[in-house]
């Protein structure tokens, strides 16, 4: 009671049993003499709230744990009435919490100037389309002003024919449920702009016929989503024009974005590689390296570059070149991850080809010393012995023939280097003239014989191309057809069998050499005609040579206009190579 009676906010206490109220000094002053509250001053709840008797009755019964609601005293108030209790939750009276509320007119007052004040566009309405009035905001929004309200407006004038039907949804709404939730659609500008807006109504209660509107102007919004889908339509326009493959990913690496050639490359379905199903694309072997190195770049925020084989549509792998950079705010946090993809395929392996070439380079340089030094040790043993078999006539032409023997081979290795030297730069020249292709091939094998009898191989001939001429250098012809058969008789266990077929193909002559020699491996039968290429050799090669001959013939041939190709069942099985050249 005294926390009642010294509280400067208006209250009082109805006592349970015989509902006798006591008022605080503040509330005694709102109803205008009602008794303060002390022991002996009580009054019956009736004489002094009858609108509350029923309310605090309920409370007390336990039927109503509290309620609020507006009285109508001197002064308009707000009145909340909850349960007093015992400690062992007895309810032995209520308590009323009165609230000054202000005058209905200023209420009003203070509506309107809120409604006056507010951003958002408020009507007064009518459901036949009229517009009994409306704020600043609203007029503002169409480039209206006060004189065009006080002539009179209509929504429905202002609304574009295609909007009617979403109006009348909207007042169909309003019939039935006296509320109509927010729609989207468009009014008129006094300029003729479509204004993009959403709308929302409620109908008054003492009158259906009419409501408050409110009217939110979205033109930014719209302005903003369309500015969003053309920096989209631009992105995507600018990465389906570059060559690589581009994707994009959330922060967590999602992905969620690939252009166009990424699909044209890969021909999986557009959405298919979406997440994590683009680590699906690499090889088998690359997948492990690929996803550990992506997964670095999200944890760090480090750029991702790596080097992979990806599923090319055709099914075949390809060497792929991927990188990707985080895209950071103002605050530097990572906002999406932007990637591309570039096909190095061609390049890999031409790097690979280069390495390959300068591998077999260094090989070449290794054999050619080799294959230098070893007629220089007969020619400097034989120059050591000349001195001392001056009274020996037979010596001295043995040591002759030797010094003759071995300077005529490092002569023809050397002839071999030069050859290939001016084919390559293009500093030889053909004397043409028409001239029998057998004539070309028993020259040649007047020149191969020495070999191949050393070796014990038989040589046949088969000459089915009936006469046929060719028109090129016969010195050179005569150099490409003798090189075959020195390969063949080299390249022949001794005791061998070498056949040349001479055949007529259409407007071309084809002068095959075959043997049953060693043949070659696949991927040598690819390469052979290559400079320095040969099959596995060891330092003291038994057959000798540096590697260069077959890549002579196919300069020379190619020079006559011609075509060569190599073939062999494998390694054993033995070998043919064919020169066709132009009738």
């Amino acid at each position: 009671m005294r926390l009642i009676r010294a509280s400067p906010a208006p209250m009082f206490i109805v006592r349970g049993g015989d509902g006798m109220i006591a008022a605080n000094p503040a509330f005694a002053a709102l109803l205008e003499g009602a008794p303060t509250a002390s022991p002996d001053n009580w009054a019956p709840l009736a004489s002094l709230l009858p609108g509350a008797t029923e309310l605090a009755a309920r409370i007390l019964d336990g039927s109503l744990a509290q309620f609020s609601t507006e009285l109508e005293l001197p002064t308009r108030i707000q009145l909340a009435l909850s349960p007093v209790c015992e400690a062992d939750g007895a309810i032995v009276g209520v308590l009323g919490v009165a609230a000054l509320l202000p005058p209905a007119d200023q209420a009003a007052r203070e509506l309107g100037r809120l409604i006056e004040l507010s951003p958002v566009g408020v009507v007064r309405y009518t459901l036949d389309g009229d517009i009994l009035d409306c704020n600043d905001a609203f007029l503002s929004m169409l480039g209206l002003n006060q004189e065009d309200r006080r002539r009179g407006l209509s929504w429905r004038a202002l609304t574009p024919p295609e909007w009617r039907e979403a109006d009348d949804a909207g007042i169909a709404r309003l019939r039935a449920h006296d509320v109509m939730p927010l729609i989207e659609k468009e009014f008129l500008h006094r300029d003729g702009r479509r204004i993009p807006v959403l709308v929302g109504a409620g109908n008054l209660l003492a009158d259906r016929r009419q409501g408050f509107g409110v009217v939110i102007d979205i033109s930014a919004t719209r302005a903003a989503e369309r500015a969003l889908a053309e920096s989209e339509a631009r992105f995507r326009a600018i990465t389906n024009a570059m060559p690589q493959m581009v994707w994009s990913t959330l922060p967590d690496g999602f992905h969620d974005y690939y252009n166009d050639q990424w699909y044209a490359f890969t021909g999986v379905p557009p959405g298919s590689t979406d997440g994590e199903g683009w680590n699906g694309m690499f090889h088998p072997d690359d997948q492990e390296a690929a996803w550990a190195r992506w997964r670095h770049s999200l944890d760090t925020g480090e750029p991702y570059e790596i080097e992979y084989r990806l599923r090319h549509h055709s099914g075949t792998y390809r060497w792929v070149l991927g990188r990707a950079l985080p895209v950071r705010d103002a605050q530097g946090g990572i906002q999406r991850w932007m990637g591309t993809c570039t096909d190095i395929h061609e390049h890999k392996l031409t790097e690979d080809a280069l390495r390959e070439a300068d591998q077999r380079k260094d090989e070449f340089l290794a054999m050619l010393g080799h294959e230098l030094r070893n007629p220089l040790a007969p020619i400097r043993s034989a120059a050591a012995l000349l001195p001392l078999a001056k009274a020996d006539p037979a010596r001295v032409e043995h040591i002759g023939r030797v010094i003759a023997r071995q300077s005529t081979h490092m002569t023809g290795l050397i002839d071999d280097l030069l050859d290939v030297s001016r084919v390559t730069r293009g500093l030889i020249s053909l004397s043409q003239e028409d001239v029998a292709v057998r004539l070309l091939v028993d020259e040649a094998i007047e020149q191969a014989r020495p070999l191949v009898e050393a070796r014990s191989h038989a040589l046949s001939v088969v000459d089915a191309a009936a006469g046929a001429q060719v028109h090129g250098d016969r010195k050179r012809l005569v150099q490409v057809l003798a090189n075959l058969l020195a390969n063949a008789a080299k390249y022949t266990p001794p005791g061998g069998r070498i056949v040349v077929t001479l055949a007529r193909a259409g407007n071309m002559v084809e002068i095959a050499v075959s043997d049953n020699g060693i043949g070659m491996a696949p991927e040598l039968v690819d390469s052979v005609f290559e400079l320095f290429r040969q099959g596995q050799r060891t330092p003291d090669r038994a057959q000798g040579g540096l590697g260069i001959g077959l890549a002579l013939v196919k300069k020379l041939v190619h020079l006559h206009g011609g075509r060569v190709r190599a073939s062999s069942p494998g390694e054993g099985l033995g070998s043919e190579v064919v020169v066709s050249l132009p009738a």
